[in-house]
């Protein structure tokens, strides 16, 4: 008997139950019923082998079990992102009011007052250049600094452009560009300051720092020694 053509015979008619039901596949009563009709029908002649007979049964348990194993790896996955997204609420709820600290690319600028914009270098740096964008990406200012340590670093926007004229309240995106001579210095940026509002969305949990919205996955500390 050719385990193809089970395999064959399997497939067309889970697709014509799937066309009937729109649900069911084939199972292992199923595969029974027809490994029991291809031994009625099978030549006398030439009958099944009995070893090839045993070997496809195993083959199909091995199936089987893969199968109910598969299955079970999808319910525990679920269940863990359940579990994972209940404590993601429940901690979120519980960062308001807190300080936090949690990696942003972008600061806000009230209405005729400043903007700390928060870095960390891994290594020391001979020039660092600060670069605001707004929010279709156009630079508004652009700061050199020199000899700048490793670490975390700050520096207050005073909310000018480049040409001196003040800018609008609002979300900006800052660049960072660090480097050692020729050589790239690493760096990311980071908001800090108190969480004072959750978001629940369909693609996670966002909390409000200096009113910029950050996943409640790039948080990074949280604690009364931030600042």
């Amino acid at each position: 008997m050719d385990i193809n053509s089970i395999s064959a015979f399997q497939t067309a008619s889970q697709q014509g139950q799937s066309r009937q039901t729109g649900k069911k596949e084939m199972g292992q009563s199923q595969f029974m019923q027809l490994l029991v009709a291809q031994m009625r029908n099978q030549d006398p002649v030439n009958p099944m082998d009995g070893s090839q007979f045993a070997a496809q049964l195993a083959q199909f348990n091995s199936v089987e079990q893969l199968i109910n194993v598969n299955d079970g790896l999808k319910v525990l996955q679920q269940s863990q992102d359940m579990m994972s997204a209940s404590l993601s609420n429940s901690m979120a709820a519980s960062l308001t009011g807190k300080q936090v600290k949690a990696m942003s690319n972008q600061v806000h600028l009230d209405a005729g007052g400043d903007a700390q914009i928060n870095y960390k270098l891994k290594n020391s740096a001979d020039k660092v250049e600060i670069i605001v964008r707004n929010e279709s990406g156009s630079e508004v200012r652009r700061e050199t600094l020199q000899g700048v340590a490793g670490g975390e670093n700050s520096w207050s926007w005073d909310g000018l452009n480049n040409n001196g004229d003040r800018m609008g309240e609002g979300n900006y995106t800052v660049e960072i560009d660090a480097s050692n001579g020729d050589n790239k210095v690493s760096s990311m940026t980071y908001v800090k300051g108190v969480a004072d509002k959750v978001r629940y969305t369909g693609n996670g949990v966002y909390l409000t720092v200096n009113d910029i919205e950050v996943p409640i996955g790039d948080v990074e500390e949280v604690g009364i020694d931030i600042f």
